[in-house]
């Protein structure tokens, strides 16, 4: 696989992590997560704000090989 298709297969998964992250936040502070994607965008975070309606696409406990130490 070229470094290219590797480098944005790194970026989705990261941004994936990311957004169950802020998902995972915005439910420690009882917000719903459109609630919190109204937030987000409010102050401009518009890709998390749109990514966090959608359903998981990374497993937080699945380290896979990738992301393995």
């Amino acid at each position: 696989m070229s470094n290219e298709l590797q480098f944005i297969k790194g970026v989705n998964k990261l941004h994936a992590f990311y957004t169950e992250n802020v998902r995972m936040l915005a439910h420690a502070y009882d917000l719903s997560d459109e609630d919190a994607a109204r937030i987000l965008d409010r102050f401009d975070f518009k890709n998390v704000a749109r990514s966090i309606l959608y359903p998981p696409q990374v497993d937080l406990f699945d380290r896979g090989p990738d992301l393995a130490p």
